[in-house]
C-alpha cells in the first residue's frame, strides 16, 4: 500500500512539474541547440576543431517577444524554416517591416512586407537564409537568443552587433553624394553611382541610371520627355499591369525610388507586339522627376493633358 501511495506521489509530482516546464518552455524561455557554421564565429567557434559537435553552443531562447513580435535590427532569432516547418534555423535580424533591401546578386531593391524579417548568418559563406527564401514572416519566430548556456567556458550574455542606421537625408558632410538609405553590418543599401555621368532622383538625388545607358530618348510621358534604360538602380517596383500606349498594350510595373518612395518613371515587362519586344526588361525614367547630370530640372512647356503615366512615342 505504501509503495502505491508513493508511486502515485511521484507520478503526480512529475505530471505537475511536466506540465509546469512545458509551459515554461511554450511561453517564457527553452534551451536551443545551435549546429553548424552559419553563425561562426557568434556561435560554435570551435566547431572547426576536432572536438566538433561536442563543444556546440546551447542557447536561451527568451518568448516574450513573440507576444507583440517585438523584434530589433541585429537580433538572433531562432525560427521555423519556411521550406519545412519541421526544422528550426537560428539567424540575425537584418530588416523588419517596412525596411529597404538590396536583393541578392541585384541592383533592384526590396522592402519587406509587414508581418516578415530578413534574416541572414553571420557566416554568410555557410548560411541558408533569407539571400535564398526571401523574408521570414514573423509568426514563424520561435524565440529571441540571449545567452550562451553551454559549454561552460562559454556561458554568459552573447555578444551583441551594434548596426548603425542612417536615415535618409544624414549622410556625411563633404561627401561626393550623402547616403540616401542606411548601412547595417557594413552592407550599403543604396548603390552609389561614380565615375559617370549620373541621372538621379530630383527629390533626394538618390543615384538611378548613369547617362550612357540611355537607349532611346523618343519617349513621352504626360509630364513630357521620357528616356528609355537599359539598367536602373535603386529603384522598387509596383504590381504588374497591362497598360494600353502609343505603340500597342503593355504589361508593365510603375518604379518607385528607394529613398523618398516617389514614382520615377515605369518598367516594360512584356510587350504583347513582337516589333516592340526590344522594351521588355528596360526602364523608362520620367526626365520632369528626374536630375539631369550636370543637375538640371526639367519643364515641359507643353504638359499633354489626360493620359496615363505611361504614353509612349
Amino acid at each position: 500500500m505504501g509503495t502505491r501511495n508513493f508511486l502515485w506521489d511521484f507520478g503526480k509530482k512529475c505530471f505537475t512539474f511536466g506540465l509546469i516546464g512545458l509551459t515554461i518552455s511554450d511561453r517564457y524561455a527553452s534551451i536551443a541547440h545551435v549546429q553548424g557554421l552559419s553563425m561562426y564565429p557568434t556561435f560554435n567557434p570551435n566547431a572547426r576543431t576536432f572536438m566538433g559537435s561536442l563543444t556546440d553552443d546551447y542557447v536561451l531562447l527568451e518568448k516574450f517577444c513573440l507576444e507583440k513580435y517585438k523584434f530589433s535590427h541585429g537580433d538572433v532569432i531562432a525560427f521555423r524554416s519556411p521550406n519545412n516547418h519541421r526544422e528550426k534555423q537560428i539567424k540575425r535580424i537584418i530588416a523588419l517591416p517596412g525596411d529597404w533591401i538590396t536583393a541578392p546578386h541585384s541592383y533592384d531593391a526590396l522592402r519587406i512586407p509587414e508581418g516578415h524579417c530578413w534574416v541572414e548568418g553571420d557566416n554568410s559563406a555557410s548560411s541558408l537564409d533569407s539571400r535564398s527564401f526571401g523574408p521570414v514572416p514573423l509568426g514563424l519566430a520561435c524565440g529571441r537568443a540571449t545567452h550562451i548556456v553551454w559549454p561552460p567556458q562559454r556561458i554568459g550574455e552573447r555578444r551583441r552587433y551594434n548596426l548603425t542606421l542612417t536615415a535618409p537625408g544624414k549622410g556625411e558632410k563633404g561627401s561626393a553624394i550623402e547616403p540616401r538609405w542606411w548601412v547595417r553590418m557594413g552592407r550599403l543599401f543604396v548603390v552609389t553611382l561614380d565615375g559617370g555621368r549620373v541621372y538621379s532622383c530630383k527629390h533626394c538625388k538618390t543615384h538611378f541610371a548613369y547617362a550612357n545607358q540611355i537607349i532611346s530618348k523618343a519617349f513621352h510621358s504626360k509630364h513630357g520627355k521620357a528616356y528609355l534604360f537599359d539598367k536602373v538602380v535603386n529603384v522598387t517596383v509596383g504590381e504588374k499591369e497591362d497598360r494600353l500606349m502609343m505603340t500597342g498594350m503593355h504589361t508593365v510595373v510603375d518604379i518607385f525610388c528607394v529613398g523618398c518612395g516617389s514614382i520615377v518613371g515605369w518598367k516594360y515587362e512584356a510587350a504583347h507586339e513582337k516589333s516592340q519586344q526590344y522594351k521588355e526588361g528596360k526602364f523608362i525614367l520620367e526626365r520632369f522627376k528626374v536630375l539631369g547630370p550636370d543637375g538640371s530640372t526639367y519643364v515641359n512647356q507643353d504638359i499633354q493633358a489626360g493620359g496615363s503615366d505611361v504614353e509612349d512615342a
